[in-house]
């Protein structure tokens, strides 16, 4: 998807068109609530099912939102195979079909709710 600023605001900044791109990729991943800050009987009143020793799944959905100004040579923010290639190396290489705590080096010392996973 792609939307463009109203010439308005175009022509205030000096008539470069600013665009703003995004792309939505989908992942699943498994991962277990689980603090070790807390005791065994804690994780499961807090966490409930979601503390289950094997873990549990989820399907996400990843939207990157990129703004920037129009190359006039090209006609485009970014190139769209690039932004797939980015996304690709930095989501789903290292999420997808993955369990999270177990495979994601970020979520060793991060309890892996979705407030806390990473953002660029």
């Amino acid at each position: 998807m792609m939307m463009t600023e109203p010439k308005a605001k175009q022509a205030k900044r000096g008539g470069a068109p600013v665009c703003y791109i995004s792309r939505v990729e989908s992942f699943s991943a498994c991962h277990r609530l689980h603090s070790i800050h807390l005791s065994d009987e804690e994780n499961k009143r807090i966490f409930g099912k979601c503390n289950n020793p094997n873990g549990h799944g989820h399907n996400y959905k990843v939207e990157v939102t990129l703004r920037g100004s129009v190359d006039p040579k090209t006609g485009m923010v970014i190139n769209l195979v690039d932004l797939k290639q980015y996304m690709k190396k930095a989501i789903m290489d290292t999420m997808d079909h993955k369990h999270l705590d177990l495979d994601v080096p970020y979520f060793k010392h991060v309890v892996s709710f979705p407030s806390n996973h990473p953002r660029p």
